[in-house]
């Protein structure tokens, strides 16, 4: 609703300034025409001078005597020209400038006229005249041309300045209109397609509202559902254990030393996948479990299933508070594969050994983590980038779940570092 207002405001201006150079210029046709009339009056004046000198001449041959007549209108119609035409260019100073030529021919033809014949006096007294009637004339052609100069020239550039000035109104106001005759069809256009919009909406609130309803009488509530994604994680769980069970029933009927180890991995890693479905149980956010409750249970399993008589040091640092069970799952798996490993390789004949595990940063953003001990290390780092074991097959694989790369770090014992792909390209940029 602005631009209306501002339409109407400037459409206003535009009046306003319109009606303000009509007036001006109308003042300055009325100085012109002024102008010209007194043009008209200096002729007339200067056509009077001429005549008063045939008058003078005329006054000499015969017995007429016309002269003070003559003389008196001049001097008149001079000074109504000078009070009428005050403000014109040089009317102020024209009675004083032709009254001193008037007054010295007025008494040259009274000197005339009483010489009784021509003379060598009235000859002289004569030429004196015409000159006193020639400068009359000059001050009257000095009036003049300061009317045409200073008066008449000027208004008439000013007047045709005002003209200009018209005709950018006249071309701004045309463009005004067409602006405003098409902001009007855009606004039209746009007032159609929001009332198009506003029906499309209204049947797809009913069709949402409609959708909602339905969905409301058939959908089961947030309680409800979180109460059954628990109890599925609670049987899955339950699975896993009959799984475990299962395995162990049948490592007891073997007797093979390496086969019962094979078994005791895999029972290891049931167990890793059925704690987080036990943590996710136990939570109360079935999308964020926390990750230093399930460290801690995975590590006392596993101290329990290989049954460590090392005295171990725990080098932990967790900055990670939660994560979701996709990401738990695989992260569980390859603790468990890393943690086994240092268990059963990393300290023989030693009385104490140190494990070290440090997460940080977070799901969402990317996950660095560093896991290994201090014990005796690979025997030879091939078998970490040509994997031929299950155990560090299953670490790559479950590092590519994580969406990230796993490293052998140089130094004491076995130690790996997992760096998510988010952070590596984020280090690289």
């Amino acid at each position: 609703m602005r631009w209306p207002l501002a339409a109407a405001l400037l459409a206003t201006l535009f009046i306003a300034y319109g009606i303000s150079l009509v007036s001006r210029s109308r003042e300055l046709q009325a100085r012109i025409g002024q102008e010209v009339r007194l043009l008209e009056e200096l002729n007339g004046i200067s056509d009077d001078l001429h005549q008063l000198s045939l008058v003078h001449r005329a006054d000499m041959g015969s017995q007429r005597y016309n002269w003070p007549r003559r003389l008196g209108d001049l001097r008149e119609r001079v000074r109504a020209a000078s009070e009428r035409y005050q403000e014109s260019p040089g009317m102020a100073d024209l009675p004083q400038a032709i009254a001193p030529a008037l007054h010295q021919a007025d008494s040259l033809h009274a000197l005339a006229r009483s010489s009784a014949g021509p003379s060598r006096d009235t000859n002289m007294a004569e030429a004196v005249f015409q000159i006193m009637i020639a400068r009359a004339k000059k001050a009257v052609d000095r009036t003049t041309s300061e009317v045409h100069e200073q008066g008449l020239s000027a208004h008439t550039a000013t007047l045709s300045d005002r003209w200009n000035e018209a005709q950018v109104l006249l071309v701004t106001a045309c463009l005004l209109a067409v602006l405003m005759a098409w902001l009007v069809g855009v606004r039209d256009k746009l007032l159609l397609v929001s009332r198009l919009k506003a029906e499309q909406l209204s049947i797809a609130k009913s069709n949402l509202e409609r959708t909602n309803h339905e969905l409301r009488e058939t959908m089961l509530s947030k309680e409800e559902k979180e109460v059954m994604i628990k109890e599925i994680h609670h049987r899955v769980k339950n699975n896993l254990q009959i799984v475990k069970s299962l395995i162990r029933f049948q490592m007891d009927q073997v007797k093979d030393a390496h086969t019962q180890e094979l078994f005791n991995e895999c029972v290891n890693r049931v167990s890793a996948m059925a704690l987080v479905h036990e943590q996710t149980y136990l939570s109360k956010d079935l999308s964020n479990i926390p990750v230093d409750s399930y460290l801690d249970h995975l590590i006392r399993d596993l101290v329990y299933a290989y049954s460590v008589n090392v005295r171990l040091n725990m080098d932990i640092d967790i900055s990670v508070k939660t994560l979701s069970v996709d990401a738990l799952v695989p992260l569980g798996l390859l603790i468990n594969e890393v943690i086994s490993n240092s268990f059963k390789y990393a300290f023989p004949e030693r009385e104490s050994g140190t494990i070290f595990f440090h997460l940080h940063g977070s799901e969402s953003e990317g996950l660095r983590m560093r896991i290994g001990d201090d014990g005796v290390g690979l025997k030879s780092r091939d078998g970490f980038h040509r994997p031929n074991s299950l155990g560090m097959d299953l670490i790559h694989t479950l590092a590519g779940q994580l969406d990230a790369d796993i490293h052998l770090l140089d130094g004491p014992g076995t130690q790996y570092e997992l760096l998510s792909h988010k952070l590596s390209k984020r280090k690289v940029a």
